[in-house]
């Protein structure tokens, strides 16, 4: 198994991550209400967006167009996912 070197170096970070997107999928499957598991999409983006924010900020390369980048791909993922799942 290939572990990418930033991942060996922080693992911290993306065990996080990763810790808090499986969550979220299994919350996502086992709760029925449509209102809840929309709230459970808008927060893994917002989740996944804050910590981008904080992975860029450490690795010292944070800048406007990363932010924008971030945001619109989350946005255009919720937009599909609640489009096609509601």
């Amino acid at each position: 198994m290939i572990i990418p070197k930033e991942v060996k170096q922080k693992p911290v970070e993306y065990i996080a991550l990763l810790t808090s997107l499986i969550f979220s999928l299994c919350l996502y499957f086992f709760i029925d209400n449509s209102q809840a598991r929309r709230w459970i999409i808008y927060s893994v983006g917002i989740v996944y967006f804050c910590w981008s924010l904080y992975h860029h900020y450490k690795r010292g390369d944070l800048q406007i167009s990363i932010v924008i980048e971030y945001l619109l791909i989350i946005l255009i993922g919720i937009v599909f996912i609640s489009g096609t799942l509601f």
